[in-house]
């Protein structure tokens, strides 16, 4: 394993939970650079960043992580330490694994919602805010040696990949696996969503006397599915058909059990 893992992407990619929880289970030691920011100029990031802009912010960033990157363990870096050309120098140049914590922009809105200590949120707009994010995926993709996707997992399921992942670093399936964990995870989800609205269905086919089952709009669910997706060779008829029995069968099962 790796003496030195660092783990880079987007605010709300999940790096210092994630890095506490994969210092912890490789026994090694953890370091937030932006806690070592704090540590290094005794104040907070944001009155350092009023005080100095963000461009002092970034020249005593690269001095941190040039001082830390000598230290083994798990480093959390902030989100926009790629921005930099020196600091991606720094680290390609390092004996570091690099691992970007890969979160698509909703999922971030969605973590970072009741969050008000970072500088960046309380100044950029949400076009702006969208803009950073652009600009950095391909900055994080430059520098790392691998890619995790953080999208509907849980810290200890990214973690334990992450373990995997420095176990058998030369194992080419471990991204795919893990874009495809994230996918599997954010279906249920979604799947779970649907059914809440199912209840809300229920409730007021129950106070309007509606019948559970509308065969009609079953076959027209599954005739607007299957043109929509024509031309795509990943979904077929049956497939749509397969699905949409099982997703029927799931909303009259529990609009049943609501109504009677």
């Amino acid at each position: 394993m790796a003496d030195t893992v660092m783990l880079i992407g987007f605010m709300g990619a999940g790096k210092t939970t994630v890095g506490q929880q994969l210092a912890q289970a490789t026994s090694q030691k953890f370091l937030d650079l932006d806690d070592e920011f704090v540590k290094e100029t005794k104040t907070t990031i944001n009155d350092f960043m009023a005080d100095h802009g963000e461009d002092g912010f970034r020249k005593m960033e690269t001095s941190i992580l040039k001082n830390r990157l000598q230290s083994p363990g798990v480093i959390s870096t902030g989100g926009g330490i790629i921005e930099s050309e020196i600091n991606r120098e720094i680290i390609q140049n390092s004996d570091a694994t690099v691992i970007f914590l890969q979160a698509d922009f909703a999922t971030v809105l969605q973590r970072l919602s009741a969050d008000t200590d970072r500088p960046l949120l309380r100044k950029l707009s949400m076009k702006e805010l969208l803009d950073r994010w652009e600009l950095r995926q391909p900055l994080y993709g430059q520098v790392a040696n691998a890619v995790v996707m953080t999208n509907g997992k849980a810290p200890s399921k990214i973690v334990n990949e992450l373990v995997n992942l420095l176990e058998f670093p030369d194992d080419s399936l471990t991204e795919l696996r893990s874009q495809i964990d994230s996918l599997d995870r954010q279906i249920l989800r979604l799947i779970s969503q649907r059914i809440d609205v199912v209840k809300e269905v229920a409730d007021i086919k129950k106070h309007n006397n509606i019948s559970v089952v509308q065969h009609n709009r079953m076959d027209q669910i599954r005739m607007e599915l299957k043109s929509e997706f024509l031309g795509d060779g990943n979904i077929s008829d049956d497939f749509i058909d397969e699905l949409v029995s099982l997703l029927t069968a799931s909303a009259i099962d529990k609009e049943n059990k609501m109504i009677g």
